[in-house]
């Protein structure tokens, strides 16, 4: 899996060939290799099979060095002086400055410094553009350090809803995308570590380096449908495969992502594009999520009639009610949903397919239903008092209600229903991405106090011997609510390794509190697995006044998958044959979470994407689609044509020739 665009194949020869003899003969001396020692005798035969992968920039570098000594060279050759010494000492004089200040390249020895550089502290707009002049993109993951989107102040952002990330500038980006390394093998574009959806992020990294902000949303938009989601919301496991986080800090590709699609907006590149045709097709989505969404998005692109049906009053589902204002503004789900309708998908709001809607209507009415309705059942927690006592709630109940409230306003209906934390203490069992906005959001209602219970142990701050690179970084991390509960009480809100056993209210039925204890986890030491035991005496009680679940998802809710008499799995996600989107009911299809499993937003894009190719090819009785696969690829079929109807069946065999039809 080699990215072209990025780097060339070549042949090896010369004094590379007789480089890789000798590598190849001391593998044979240390080894003992019966193989390798079969390839240094037949060298010549064996030397064509060798290939070459020669990063771009870096061989366009290395020419323009050899360009440039050959220029001095001459130069030197007709002057007849010595080489000026006024620029040696310039030079000279850098590379002093730059090892006295721990900069030079390769020194090991250079103490690390966590502060940040006066002279970057001081810069401004034009002298970062006159600096992008001067940019040393074949080492500047080493010269360059790593810039994310910083948040805003703790401080001020609790008073507030709006988005915590304050964004850079096009000239810091391009230092940025100057990090990002030619490498031969992209992991942070591998589905299996890096990103599900295959985007070519070298490429559009290298076209923002370069100041080509139009390409780089032209390559970007080729396999993501919705990256102002993605670069808000998304955990980036691309960096956590960047092939630069090896040795230094990854690039920060997020932060790119996301104002490339930014700068599209307001440069006006992202206009309604409405097929041409339309193919008389008529396919209904269940659920308006990441899933639905981006496969609505590719079947409307090619002439599909597509409806999306969604159980709320806002279209969104994850993106509008799951995830709360400050982490992805409303503004931009509507934005793009207003743009979908403009290309010609339509939207039916407040229709609980299965509920208020009949799944077996949409069946026998559309060519194809996708149930695209994420996993949605909560995971409980059914210890005693749980059903008893008033004040515990499931995570997702709390944060969709006060979404509805910050977007209908206080008048609003919603804002009455909506489960405040002002003035109580609040105890949030379970982290993630869940349990982290849950936190956020109860810090802005004005909560006396805030904890995090979380049954894991805490993780390391770097890397385990059990979580190498690429794989996704399971690392201690300060999110933005963690960060808003320091400000405030000085404190980091979560417990690690603690387990709650019961729920204590009084004669009211108020909750008023949590008994917990303490648990140690071992692994053993053959199986790896590992066990938990509960500590002895570490038994405590927390007060609180509101409770919080966050502790993942089941499953999808059932009532449309059993109307529609699809088969689930054991774990009760929607059944369908590997690497297929197809259910056990005819022209049913499934996609995202009630597929695969609580996941990620990233994921349920990807997965929309393809479950809307194989529907297309369902649509169209046909192996092809013209919709691409994961890293915005369009597969070619193949047709077998032969040379002539009239000749022998055995020479037709013998002389079949292949033809590539798009």
């Amino acid at each position: 899996m080699c990215n072209t665009e990025s780097v060339e194949l070549e042949t090896v020869h010369g004094d590379e060939a007789v480089w890789l003899k000798q590598t190849i003969q001391r593998h044979v001396d240390l080894t003992g290799s019966h193989k390798a020692r079969q390839v240094v005798r037949d060298f010549a035969e064996w030397l064509p099979k060798f290939v070459k992968v020669f990063p771009t920039e870096y061989k366009r570098i290395l020419e323009e060095e050899e360009k440039a000594a050959a220029k001095l060279a001459a130069d030197e050759s007709v002057s007849g002086s010595a080489s000026g010494s006024e620029s040696d000492k310039t030079i000279e004089a850098a590379e002093s400055q730059e090892a006295a200040n721990g900069r030079k390249s390769g020194d090991a020895t250079a103490p690390a410094n966590d502060l940040v550089d006066i002279e970057d502290a001081l810069v401004d707009e034009a002298l970062l553009s006159d600096r992008f002049k001067k940019l040393d993109k074949l080492r500047g993951f080493v010269k360059y350090k790593r810039r994310g989107d910083k948040y805003r102040n703790a401080r001020k952002r609790v008073n507030d809803w709006d988005e915590i990330s304050a964004r850079q500038t096009k000239a810091q980006l391009q230092v940025q995308a100057a990090r990002c390394i030619d490498c031969g093998i992209p992991f942070c574009q591998s589905d299996a570590d890096g990103c599900p959806i295959g985007n070519v992020i070298p490429k559009w990294n290298e076209l923002v380096y370069k100041n080509q902000w139009r390409e780089a949303f032209n390559r970007l938009m080729a396999t993501n449908n919705f990256p102002e989601f993605t670069g808000r919301v998304c955990p980036a496991p691309c960096e956590g495969a960047c092939v630069a986080g090896i040795s230094e800090l990854p690039v920060a590709i997020k932060s790119i992502e996301a104002a490339i699609i930014d700068h599209a907006w307001e440069m006006g590149w992202m206009q309604p594009v409405v097929p041409a045709t339309r193919t008389g097709m008529k396919v209904a989505i269940v659920g308006s999520g990441p899933a639905g969404l981006s496969a609505a998005d590719q079947l409307n692109s090619i002439g599909h009639s597509v409806t999306v049906f969604e159980r709320e009053d806002r279209v969104g589902g994850l993106l509008t009610y799951g995830i709360p204002n400050m982490k992805l503004d409303k503004r931009l789900v509507h934005r793009r949903v207003d743009k979908m309708e403009k290309e010609g998908v339509q939207f039916v709001t407040n229709a609980h397919v299965g509920v208020t809607h009949s799944a077996a209507e949409l069946h026998a009415n559309y060519d194809a239903v996708l149930l695209a309705t994420g996993a949605t059942w909560p995971r409980d927690l059914s210890i005693e008092g749980r059903h008893q006592l008033s004040g515990i709630h499931f995570a997702m109940e709390y944060l969709t209600g006060n979404t509805k409230s910050v977007l209908g306003g206080k008048s609003d209906e919603s804002s009455k229903k909506m489960i405040s934390a002002e003035g109580k203490r609040v105890v949030v069992i379970g982290g993630g991405d869940t349990g982290n906005d849950c936190i956020g959001t109860a810090v802005r209602q004005g909560a006396a106090s805030v904890v995090n219970f979380e049954l894991l142990p805490q993780p390391p701050k770097q890397r385990a011997a059990d979580n190498p690179w690429p794989q996704f970084p399971r690392v201690y991390r300060v999110d933005y609510g963690h960060e808003e509960v320091i400000s405030r009480w000085g404190k980091d809100p979560r417990e690690y390794s603690i387990s709650a056993k019961r729920f204590v209210g009084g004669n009211d039925q108020q909750l008023e509190g949590i008994e917990t204890v303490r648990v140690a986890w071992t692994k053993n030491s053959e199986t790896g697995q590992w066990s938990m035991a509960e500590v002895p005496g570490s038994e405590e009680f927390h007060k609180a006044d509101l409770v919080f679940l966050a502790m993942g998802f089941l499953g999808p809710e059932n009532k449309v998958i059993e109307e529609l008499a699809v088969k689930q799995g054991p774990r009760s996600n929607i059944q369908t044959p590997e690497g297929s989107y197809r259910t056990t009911v005819d022209k049913v299809f499934a996609a995202g979470d009630c597929r695969r499993g609580q996941s990620l937003v990233v994921w349920g894009i990807n997965e929309g994407r393809q479950a809307a190719r194989e529907i297309d090819q369902y649509l169209q009785k046909s192996a092809g689609s013209h919709l691409p696969v994961s890293g915005g690829v369009v597969p070619r079929t193949v047709s077998v044509i032969p040379t002539a109807a009239s000749v022998a069946p055995r020479q037709v065999a013998a002389d079949q020739q292949f033809a590539v039809a798009a």
